[in-house]
């Protein structure tokens, strides 16, 4: 335990221990009024290049991290409780709003919404090609690079063999950008 004064009026402070996940700290100010910390952290410190420094309105202590990891509290205790529910600035004290609930709202919106023409048809494609497997995937690739753009095939045996042919929409015909 060591103990450090400030002078006639000021804070004592006295370190019982500081481990790789403890802090035990007491502080006695000069009107006899005693603060004490004893906290199991919740993730790993370096305690021997861990610091402390008493000034006359405060003790400071800075500890190592053991292991750059992001650190939602201090202490192991609330672990669990950082994860439900984020806090977020705000300027409104009487009626905050919950950004999570807005969020999912929206999510859910979204996910509602019947999407019409282009869209409808890149969604299509898009979910095609996502749940689809390699075979799937590499034929809509390949067919539709050799075509320009043109020709879009899930069938890896048909258009793995051979070069995909350009076949441009009725009454349009292809051609080169350089012709």
């Amino acid at each position: 335990v060591s103990t450090q004064s400030t002078g006639s009026s000021g804070i004592n402070a006295e370190y019982g221990d500081i481990g790789e996940q403890k802090l035990n700290v007491c502080v006695k100010v000069d009107d006899h009024t005693d603060y004490t910390v004893d906290i199991i952290l919740q993730h790993p410190i370096k305690p021997t290049t861990s610091s402390h420094k008493i000034y006359k309105t405060k003790v400071e202590i800075k500890l190592t991290k053991a292991t750059a990891v992001r650190w939602d509290s201090l202490d192991s205790t609330n672990e669990g409780a950082s994860g439900a529910q984020r806090s977020y600035p705000t300027s409104n004290k009487r009626n905050p709003v919950d950004w999570d609930r807005v969020e999912a709202e929206v999510v859910k919106a979204d996910a509602e919404e019947k999407k019409e023409g282009d869209a409808a048809l890149n969604d299509l494609f898009q979910k095609i090609y996502a749940d689809g497997n390699e075979d799937t995937k590499r034929a809509m690739i390949k067919s539709f690079q050799e075509s320009g753009g043109t020709v879009l095939s899930t069938n890896w045996n048909e258009i793995g063999n051979k070069k995909t042919e350009v076949k441009p929409p009725d009454g349009m015909q292809y051609k080169k950008w350089d012709e």
